[in-house]
């Protein structure tokens, strides 16, 4: 692999934000586009060495922690390739002070989930991939055990989490209960669905890694329920009209099970919905017999609302049926 040219830095604040500059219309490589903190390497430089350097000279913060390493990937322009490494980093320093170095940046903004399209400004090339890789940080969240990134397929900086979802489903626990594993193909089509629901409703579910040793542990987090669906108004008949089909779920591998990986899942997902999406309340649903779920909505502190019937399993029944007992609960704030 070749050398690292350039290095950038993710800077990520309390509310799960990145950072962000605007370039002067006079620069000569992408002038006027937003952009994240970052840099060329100069001679005899670590990658590390030039991601604090850049830091510091472009905004005035000093690097405080590098996170993780978020994406190695290649980009070119005017016929030269460059290698990027770009790093999830926490910095010290004001953050609502930021000192733009004069002559290469004009203004600086906070990115949210609601704010990603700004990447797309003055993008003449109509090239995504930064946009792509500010929605992958900002999408991301971290439990105590737990890395949880938003589930997308392959957009030329990330390599997407098909293959991982194949691994997920061809777990024996997780394909008893989603009725069979999923084959590469399926598992492609899911990741770029659930890329297309992170970035038409901000919401979609989270792969989740053990932190410690980045093995896969499952899926789990925020997705919609379709309005006008026979579930989904049979769900509002027991929560009430104030619930706009936000549905909280989660799934571990057998090696993550019992030791409270679903409980973590689901206060992030949760959390999620009501301090990032402004939801008035969410529900969490799934068959009567999966007592282990029931219980995991329970330590949550959701309400049992009641039941429903939908296609899943059924006690004393051994293949899925059409109209299967479901359990649901429901968190509400106000």
């Amino acid at each position: 692999m070749r050398a690292v040219d350039c290095v950038g830095a993710l800077i990520r604040d309390e509310q799960h934000r990145v950072y962000l500059q605007r370039r002067t219309a006079d620069r000569r490589l992408l002038p006027g586009i937003w952009d994240i903190v970052g840099g060329h390497l100069e001679a005899g430089e670590t990658p590390e060495e030039a991601l604090a350097r850049e830091v510091e000279e472009e905004t005035g913060w000093k690097v405080r922690d590098i996170v993780r390493t978020v994406a190695d990937w290649e980009w070119e322009w005017e016929g030269r390739v460059r290698r990027e490494v770009d790093y999830l980093v926490t910095v010290d320093g004001d953050l609502t002070r930021p000192r733009l170095e004069v002559g290469k940046h004009d203004a600086s903004a906070w990115a949210g989930p609601g704010d990603l399209d700004l990447l797309m400004v003055n993008r003449t090339d109509g090239d995504r991939r930064l946009r792509d890789l500010v929605a992958h940080v900002v999408r991301t969240r971290f439990t105590d055990r737990l890395r949880l990134e938003p589930i997308t397929g392959p957009n030329g900086v990330l390599p997407g989490h098909s293959a991982d979802l194949v691994r997920m489903y061809a777990d024996p626990w997780v394909a008893r209960w989603y009725d069979g594993s999923w084959s590469p193909e399926e598992a492609a089509a899911r990741a770029v669905e659930q890329q297309a629901s992170w970035d038409r409703d901000s919401v979609g579910k989270w792969i989740a890694y053990e932190r410690e040793s980045g093995e896969l542990a499952g899926r789990g987090g925020m997705s919609r329920i379709p309005a006008g669906t026979p579930t989904a108004e049979a769900i509002a008949a027991l929560v009430g009209p104030e619930w706009t089909g936000l549905e909280l779920g989660w799934a571990l591998v057998e090696s993550a099970r019992g030791r409270g990986l679903a409980t973590e899942i689901g206060r992030a997902g949760l959390d999620y919905a009501f301090t990032t999406l402004n939801a008035s309340s969410v529900i969490a649903l799934t068959e009567q017999v999966n007592t282990a779920s029931q219980a995991v909505m329970m330590r949550l502190g959701m309400q049992y609302a009641g039941e429903i019937r939908a296609e899943g399993w059924a006690a004393g029944e051994p293949d899925v049926q059409p109209d299967a007992p479901f359990a649901v609960y429901v968190e509400v704030r106000t």
